[in-house]
């Protein structure tokens, strides 16, 4: 049903047997993935830099590397463990000029030598300057949301079992269906314009030496009717033309100009799971029929495999 095997000097170890707890989480854009777990010390004795490789049930769930190990009084030990992404947490300089996240990635890969997967084209050129002080993850991240919002696409970069990938969001869809009557056996959801909502869009374009002001505004009147005026302001850099402003504005009154939904579902656990993953959602006693995507998911596998999402609404086409 499961293989857990782990390296101790150089040698390799299958321990399902001796393992008493084992929880996985995984958060979109926001980290590496996290493997916990619990075994019985049988005069082995696992180590910070051992290689962890776990699947369940046929399916891939994580490889990686120890980070910690825990232990107490008695012979159980705890032990964390982190995918390849741990790495790139390091801070760094980096001149970006003429590069896609794409090949943003490839660096970071090449830099950490890192084993690549499936990394997607994403074609938009980012802005030329310098990332200085930031973690390489935080590069990439930002880059991601600058490319989102100018292209309308979304991707996730993630490690999958070892191998470093950049998806688009879109494709990483499942014909699973969640809800009432599917596999969820509870729930929370929440409706909100209190946090990231705007109706109105506008953005500020600044040219000193021009003594020049360029304000680009979008908004809704029939939200703001309904809502009242919730104002989003940003200042421009002036490197952007009015049309790449307007798009701008265009894109982000799309994106913020609707209620803010959160839904929270414990459900009996998929191994198709993973941020990213997208579903179908019905439940029956909110009348809610949506399709959605994983923002972040915890597995726990012992005794019974469950697990816990928050999710997004789906960007997929």
């Amino acid at each position: 049903m499961m293989e857990f095997i782990v390296s101790v000097d150089n040698q390799f170890y299958e321990i399902s047997e001796l393992v008493t707890k084992i929880s996985y989480e995984d958060k979109l854009n926001d980290g590496c993935s996290k493997l916990e777990f619990s075994y019985i010390n049988n005069n082995l004795e696992i180590k910070n830099g051992s290689a962890v490789k776990f699947t369940y049930k046929n399916a891939n769930i994580f490889q990686g590397y120890v980070f910690k190990v825990s232990r107490g009084k008695g012979n159980e030990i705890s032990i964390t463990a982190y995918d390849q992404l741990r790495y790139c947490k390091a801070k760094d300089t980096l001149v970006v000029k003429g590069d896609t996240v794409t090949t943003l990635v490839n660096k970071m890969c090449n830099y950490f030598k890192l084993s690549k997967g499936d990394i997607a084209d994403t074609k938009y050129i980012l802005a030329t300057g310098v990332q200085d002080d930031k973690t390489w993850l935080d590069i990439i991240y930002s880059a991601i949301s600058d490319t989102s919002l100018h292209k309308g696409k979304q991707y996730a970069l993630r490690d999958e079992f070892g191998m470093i990938s950049l998806r688009e969001l879109g494709k990483l869809g499942t014909d699973l269906i969640l809800g009432d009557n599917s596999l969820c056996y509870d729930y929370k959801f929440d409706q909100s314009i209190d946090d990231d909502f705007y109706n109105m869009i506008k953005l500020v374009s600044k040219d000193e030496e021009a003594k020049k002001v360029d304000i680009t505004v979008k908004k809704d009147e029939s939200s703001i009717d309904k809502y009242g005026l919730l104002q989003y302001y940003e200042n421009i850099d002036k490197k952007y033309n009015s049309s790449q402003i307007k798009e701008m504005a265009n894109n982000l009154l799309k994106l913020h100009n609707k209620e803010k939904e959160t839904i929270s579902l414990d459900c009996i656990g998929d191994t198709r799971i993973r941020a990213g993953s997208g579903f179908y959602c019905l439940i029956g006693d909110i009348n809610y029929n949506k399709k959605l995507m994983v923002k972040s998911v915890s597995h726990d596998f012992l005794p019974s495999h469950t697990m816990s999402l928050e999710v997004m609404n789906d960007t997929g086409d």
